[in-house]
């Protein structure tokens, strides 16, 4: 069975979710599955050892035996990068494929996940689209549409880059008001093209929520109450910084929320506690006052100290936003309700060469 490898034109496309939905229904199949990511850019280290933050979670969640270097041989690092341009880079293609037949020896399936595309590693003279010939294989791409002529052209340019090894097109995370419009005209234009389309997986707020715990990690916050409440997904954020009349109005057109806002404003705090709000951020390292904490504790809200001002954690929020994390069970029972119910699975088996 060959190696599927995800690739993307676009960031944060979500090859993630498609690599864990897919790896969780071939091992529903009674298959034994790898996860490799030859390049990887969000560097962390465990236990001492320097790895990629996605090759620690699918290692956790897939119960992987293979170490943390052999899942990702090439870490992105400062470090990295100063090697690469004063020339100290080598041996990159060996350790890659070294490492892969490792993960490979002992699995019928392996599902690579790629940065982005597939020109992804010419600066360290070994692209993804050669690492994808020398193992044979089938190259799944996950794009959100949301810059049309650059998914499209991409789309085609990694087919016409590895024509006999391109299985398909998976769109991920988009908008109800654009599923129409991909099933009426862009599927049939790429069609024309030589390419399928295998699923179209919409835009999903449960996903793309990010769990208390994390936000509290990003900014190095405090959690001053309901700290067993830290997997709460927020969905939504709110800045706290208009008149209290308002501010009501507001919070009650937006669900699922964190408001953020210094400790100061107990107006507005409690504004946000008659709404469904999900976590306070409190700016400033600003101490809410006990009625605050009271209510909030009452209704089962954490409240989050920070030291950032308001614009500073704001920005913060919103990246964590973008990027789609799965460390959460909702999540990952979301995933497989999504893609069950919107991937053609015999058309991408099909098109994998998947038995």
């Amino acid at each position: 069975m060959p190696p599927i490898f995800l690739a993307s034109v676009t960031p944060y496309a979500g090859k993630n979710v498609i690599a864990l939905g897919l790896a969780e229904k071939l091992r529903s199949q009674n298959k034994t599955v790898g996860y490799f990511k030859p390049i990887g850019p969000l560097p962390v280290h465990v236990d001492g050892v320097k790895t990629d933050e996605d090759a620690v979670f699918f290692k956790k969640i897939l119960g992987l035996d293979d170490s943390l270097e052999t899942l990702c041989p090439f870490v992105l690092s400062d470090e990295t990068l100063t090697d690469l341009m004063r020339g100290a880079i080598t041996n990159v293609k060996a350790d890659i494929l070294s490492a892969y037949k490792s993960v490979a020896a002992s699995k019928d399936v392996v599902i690579a996940v790629n940065m982005g595309r597939l020109s992804c590693g010419l600066s360290f003279g070994y692209p993804m689209h050669k690492f994808v010939k020398d193992i044979g294989a089938k190259v799944i791409v996950v794009d959100r549409y949301r810059w049309p002529m650059e998914t499209l052209d991409g789309i085609i340019h990694i087919k016409n880059l590895v024509p006999d090894l391109f299985a398909g097109v998976i769109f991920n995370r988009i908008p109800s008001a654009m599923t129409g419009h991909i099933a009426q005209e862009v599927q049939p234009f790429l069609k024309g093209h030589g390419v399928d389309v295998c699923g179209v997986i919409p835009d999903d707020t449960t996903l793309s929520a990010v769990p208390v715990n994390e936000l509290v990690e990003s900014l190095g916050g405090k959690v001053l109450c309901c700290a067993d409440k830290q997997e709460t997904l927020v969905e939504h954020f709110s800045i706290g910084a208009m008149q209290v009349e308002a501010a009501q109005r507001f919070f009650q057109r937006i669900p699922n929320k964190a408001v953020i806002t210094g400790g100061d404003r107990a107006d507005i705090l409690i504004a946000a506690l008659q709404t469904s709000t999900r976590c306070l951020i409190l700016t400033g390292n600003i101490y809410p006052n006990e009625r605050i904490l009271a209510r909030a504790e009452e209704l089962g809200v954490p409240v989050v100290l920070v030291a950032q001002d308001t614009s500073s954690a704001v920005e913060i929020c919103d990246r964590l936003h973008g990027h789609l994390s799965l460390n959460s069970e909702r999540k990952i029972e979301r995933i497989r309700e999504l893609l069950d119910k919107c991937i053609d699975w015999d058309a991408l088996y099909r098109c994998c060469g998947i038995s």
